[in-house]
């Protein structure tokens, strides 16, 4: 946001007096935008520079907000990537052999398959793991500001309890002997501190996912891998809403929609398999009305 403001929005609209600053105003500026910059990147200076005029709004310095609701590029949907569990163990082991030592493999499974953010995986300790339950606990999330970490509450402000394969409880064990409760579960060996996403995609994982025939993959898409390879085992939208940590269940099917329209087909399956099966019932007590009859 700061960048954004700094970059973008200060030198075309910062010198005008908000009294001045009209939506026609607003709406040039993002208009002009969309010559030099990617749909997603409008969005973003629209919303930074919406958020602003409401504060204005709030504080009574405005009567109304000048930059709600401007007109828009559409944005490309991006196909979201889902890798199986044969293409994680690739992946796994791929960081692995590129940061020996450092326990890296295990991270790519933990995000695959509890659908941890960055953030919360980097604020995971020790004692956030409950290896009798098989679960992990979150309770605080990590942020970058201005290059350096601090810790803050999870997303939405909500602490959650999510399940954990055993054969991935079993390597963290392993991982975190001779750590005491208040340590992070995953650090530099280095530094011995949190690590920074872009820094682990550079070093490891976008070298690691080229090599297992994904280009472009992001750790973020570990978290979609997630929830795909739980809606194949049955899970449904209020379980993956809480194992993710959506605020509520209309975000999880806004993003995951597509995961869901194969049982829609399985609705489909089995409401016909229902009707066959009372029409066969229905023919068979009518064959046996027929014959008691005669």
């Amino acid at each position: 946001m700061e960048g954004v403001t700094r970059l973008q929005i200060n030198p075309a609209l910062g010198a005008i007096p908000l009294a001045e600053l009209t939506r026609l105003r607003c709406q040039q500026f993002v208009s002009q935008l969309n010559a030099t910059h990617k749909p997603g990147s409008v969005h973003k200076v629209a919303t930074v520079l919406s958020g602003a005029m409401q504060l204005a709004v709030d504080d009574g310095r405005l009567p109304g907000n000048p930059a709600a609701r401007l007109k828009l590029p559409r944005q490309m949907k991006r196909r979201k990537k889902f890798l199986t569990h044969q293409q994680v163990a690739a992946l796994a082991a791929a960081v692995d052999s590129r940061a020996k030592g450092e326990g890296f493999g295990l991270l790519i499974y933990v995000l695959a398959y509890t659908g941890l953010r960055w953030g919360e995986l980097a604020g995971l300790r020790v004692r956030d793991l409950d290896f009798k339950r098989r679960r992990l606990n979150v309770r605080e999330t990590m942020v970058e500001v201005g290059g350096y970490f601090e810790e803050s509450a999870p997303k939405d402000y909500e602490e959650r309890s999510i399940p954990v394969p055993e054969f991935i409880m079993s390597r963290l064990a392993a991982h975190i002997e001779g750590k005491m409760s208040d340590d992070r579960v995953f650090v530099s060996a280095r530094t011995q501190m949190p690590i920074r996403n872009q820094s682990f995609r550079r070093y490891w994982f976008n070298d690691a996912a080229a090599e297992i025939g994904i280009p472009g993959l992001t750790p973020h898409e570990l978290r979609h891998t997630c929830a795909s390879l739980a809606v194949s085992v049955g899970a449904n939208v209020k379980a993956l809403q809480k194992m993710l940590g959506h605020a509520s269940a209309a975000i999880t099917l806004d993003v995951y929609a597509d995961l869901f329209d194969e049982d829609l087909d399985a609705v489909a399956a089995k409401l016909n398999g229902l009707v066959i099966g009372i029409d066969a019932i229905r023919d068979h007590t009518s064959t046996d009305d027929t014959n008691s009859v005669g």
